[in-house]
Order: structure tokens, then sequence, then C-alpha cells
């Protein structure tokens, strides 16, 4: 065999060699890389839980008569809210930089606007009022249980239960006779709650 062609096998595989083992300290530190980086998004356990219920009213009326008004430019407004429904949550193990996070809110809310205005040359008669009636119940709960918040965070756990009413009313009349049963505000608001709110950490 040629002396020539032997050199040549040997520096191919020299160089072949150099190429395999650049190549592998080049990926190296790009693998270790990728494992530090998934070791840093490591943010343990988070959870947010909401049960909501919103009403909103607006009404206005106006009523301007030559003659006598009657049942005229009434505002009449109902809204109920029933929720039984619970919040529940579980967590484990939060070994990361969050620890265990949970949150978990039950809320009612509900508005009412009501605006009337009569103008009448006669009589008014049951006229221009604003009734305004809001009932709101509520049996859900909130249950959380945390075990394990072994991260920076810890065990870290927010609970509430809100139950809210607003009424806004107004009324003008101007009659230029009898006024009887007429601009009149009636609001009647009821909220009840036997929801409660349980959290176990550990």
């Amino acid at each position: 065999m040629n002396k020539t062609n032997i050199h040549n096998k040997k520096y191919v595989i020299t160089a072949s060699i150099a190429i395999v083992v650049a190549l592998a300290l080049i990926a190296s530190p790009i693998v270790s890389m990728d494992d530090a980086f998934a070791t840093k998004k490591r943010k343990g356990n988070v959870a947010e839980q909401s049960i909501s219920q919103s009403q909103s009213s607006v009404q206005n009326a106006l009523c301007a008569s030559g003659g006598t008004t009657f049942l005229s430019c009434n505002n009449v407004s109902f809204q109920n809210q029933k929720n039984t429904g619970n919040n529940a949550l579980a967590q484990q193990g939060g070994n990361g930089k969050g620890g265990n996070s949970g949150e978990q809110s039950i809320s009612q809310s509900q508005s009412s606007e009501q605006n009337s205005q009569v103008v009448s040359g006669g009589d008014t008669i049951g006229s221009g009022n604003n009734i305004n009636v809001q009932n709101q119940e509520n049996s859900g709960n909130n249950a959380l249980a945390q075990q394990g918040g072994n991260g920076k965070g810890g065990n870290s756990g927010e609970q509430s239960i809100s139950q809210s009413q607003s009424s806004e009313q107004n009324s003008q009349v101007v009659s230029g006779g009898d006024t009887i049963g007429s601009g009149n505000n009636v609001n009647v608001q009821s909220q009840t709650n036997s929801g409660s709110n349980a959290a176990a950490q550990s």
C-alpha cells in the first residue's frame, strides 16, 4: 500500500475524531443550560377559583300631560340572586419558588338606578313611582387544603365571600291638580349568607 494513502487515511480519521469531540464539547453546555432553565421555571402550585353573580338595572321615565296622568311613568325593578355552588381546592408538594398559592372567592353584586319625572296639567294618580326589590342568597362554601409548601412562598391562601347591593332613586312630580299615590321611591334589599371559608395548611 502506498505510504501517501495511509498518511491521508490517518489524517481523515484524526480530523473526524477532532470534529466529533468539538461537537460534543459545544453541545454539552447547551444541555446543561436547558436543565438549569427548566429548574428556574418551577413556580409551585398556583390556583384561582371564583363564583360571581352580577345584576345591573338603569330605568328612566318622563311624562308630560296636559290633562290627568294615571298610572304612568313608573319604574319597577326586581333582582334576585341565589348561589349554592362551592369552591374546593387541594394542593400538595409545592416545592418550587412559589410554594402553594390559592385564591377562592364567591361574590354577588346588584345595582339599580331609577329616575322618574312627571309634569301634569291635571291630576296625577299612581304615577312617577320608583320601586326596587333586590335579594341575594348564598350557601356556597370555600374549602382549601394545602400540604408541603416547601418553596420560598410556603403555603398562601386567600378566601372571600362578598355581597353588594346599591340603589339610586329620583322622582319628581309637577301637578296642576291633585297628586295621589305618585312620586314615591320604594327600595327593598335583602342579603342572606350561610356559606363559610375553611382552610387547612400543613
